[in-house]
């Protein structure tokens, strides 16, 4: 698969999830980090698999905490 074609899908699967985030701003911003700390959490558990996708330095997402039964991004 040719690499526009390989991030087109790529694109596509962010339109899929995009679609299923809820209407807040920073509600979906958070469920992202969710999501992408659950990502980075699998990977780091597997057999040393890394990102051949983007080829830059990945950071540690934000650790949500809960305040007053919210959570939050800090």
């Amino acid at each position: 698969m040719s690499k526009s074609k390989e991030h087109a899908h790529l694109r596509f699967q962010a339109v899929v999830i995009a679609s299923q985030l809820p209407d807040n701003t920073a509600e979906a911003l958070l469920v992202l980090d969710y999501a992408r700390h659950l990502v980075v959490e699998f990977w780091d558990d597997s057999s040393g698999v890394s990102d051949s996708v983007s080829g830059t330095l990945e950071t540690q997402p934000l650790a949500p905490t809960c305040v007053r039964g919210r959570f939050t991004v800090q």
